[in-house]
């Protein structure tokens, strides 16, 4: 079912109301615009299934309303860009949500495995993405990019079934709920500051207090400026001669174009606000300069970090979940740092939730000397007492 009418997406809204869950998946283009293009809303629920053309309806509210009922879950597949499109659109929380790739995961049957697998394993049909370098947003799309389109939603829904049967099976549904309070948190959507982009620019550290004060000035403006235009920041200025108008502080426009890699173009249209903010920078007052953070210098012992991986990839192997999702280098890597600094763990992810009593009680075990690896008669990797 192909929807291009606001009476058609009001009527379709209205057959929708009812479901207690809903498959969702958008197409949308993003190459060179600062926020995403939709192009295509997929959705299915109670045997319909449809795709809602958002460009030719300009008031999509009906499918925006089922999206912010709370009494429907929202389906997705790898949906965090489909919650950042819908999130700018809604503005507002929207849940509750479910991932089906994380769900995956969980399971066992895969890291970041993709849904044409997931769907075969789940139908035994096989959907093929012919039409993954479409441009959603041109028109008139054909019969078989619709189809092709409709697929990810239709197909949602018994993969979404059968992994919460295997949730269910696998007595994991409260893992699953803690891994999804992300994608039900605004916070995780909202725009960037401004303000804090100039920390993402690379060399910055040879810069002068004074400098780095311009160069936040310039890449907030420049971060405004792109989402002022819908446009990518770099197709403004790109980091090197911002980094470097930031280190020479220029004094008229005309000099801006002297420098490697800036638009003489840009250097008309942009000259006066880059000029104000370079002045902004130098005006900062001293206990107002922004500050670098600490590079991660800390280096844990020798070998201990293996150690807790190979325990890592054992219980992962048990429980039938990616290490990677049990607990990943960088999580070890805190653990064992806040341990050995003797830090407080409670705000680390493996010392919270599910994770804690499946593998950070054992890790912090091992770390404090409680226990320790062996192999069994049967040859597997177990945990034993220490002898102390």
């Amino acid at each position: 079912m192909y929807i291009d009418t606001e009476e058609g997406l009001i009527e379709l809204a209205e057959k929708l109301r009812a479901c207690e869950m809903l498959a969702i998946d958008t197409e949308f283009i993003r190459e060179k615009t600062y926020f995403h293009r939709l192009g295509l809303i997929q959705v299915a629920g109670n045997g319909i299934c449809a795709a809602v053309d958002p460009i030719a309806i300009k008031n999509i509210d009906p499918f925006l309303d089922l999206v912010k009922d709370p009494r429907i879950l929202k389906v997705f597949h790898a949906g965090k860009q489909d919650l950042e499109i819908l999130y700018r659109l809604c503005k507002e929380p929207i849940g509750p949500v479910f991932d089906t790739q994380v769900a995956a995961t969980m399971v066992g049957w895969g890291a970041q495995i993709s849904f044409a697998k997931i769907v075969h394993k789940v139908t035994g049909k096989r959907i093929h993405k012919t039409e993954t370098y479409t441009d959603w947003c041109r028109r008139p799309l054909s019969k078989s990019q619709i189809e092709y389109a409709l697929d990810d939603a239709r197909y949602l829904v018994p993969v979404y079934e059968k992994l919460l049967k295997q949730l269910k099976k696998m007595d994991r549904l409260e893992w699953m709920e803690g891994e999804l309070r992300d994608l039900s948190d605004p916070e995780k959507f909202k725009l960037p500051d401004p303000r804090e982009q100039y920390a993402r620019i690379k060399n910055i550290r040879g810069l002068k207090p004074g400098n780095l004060a311009v160069l936040r000035e310039l890449a907030a403006w420049r971060e405004e400026e792109a989402m002022r235009r819908d446009c990518l920041a770099k197709s403004i200025v790109r980091d090197e001669p911002l980094l470097e108008i930031a280190r020479q502080l220029p004094r008229d426009a005309r000099t801006l174009t002297t420098f490697r890699g800036f638009n003489s173009k840009e250097a008309a249209l942009s000259g006066e606000k880059i000029l104000k903010a370079i002045q902004a920078g130098l005006a900062v007052p001293e206990d107002q300069i922004p500050v670098l953070p600490e590079t991660e210098g800390y280096s844990t012992s020798p070998g201990v970090e293996g150690l807790l991986a190979a325990y890592v990839q054992i219980r992962s192997e048990e429980l039938k979940i990616e290490p990677n999702m049990l607990a990943d280098r960088r999580l070890i890597h805190e653990f064992v740092k806040h341990c050995e600094l003797k830090q407080d763990l409670d705000g680390l992810p493996l010392f919270q939730g599910w994770r804690r009593k499946l593998i950070g009680e054992a890790l912090y075990s091992i770390l404090e000397g409680k226990v320790g690896l062996a192999v069994d008669k049967a040859g597997k990797v177990i945990l034993v007492p220490s002898r102390d």
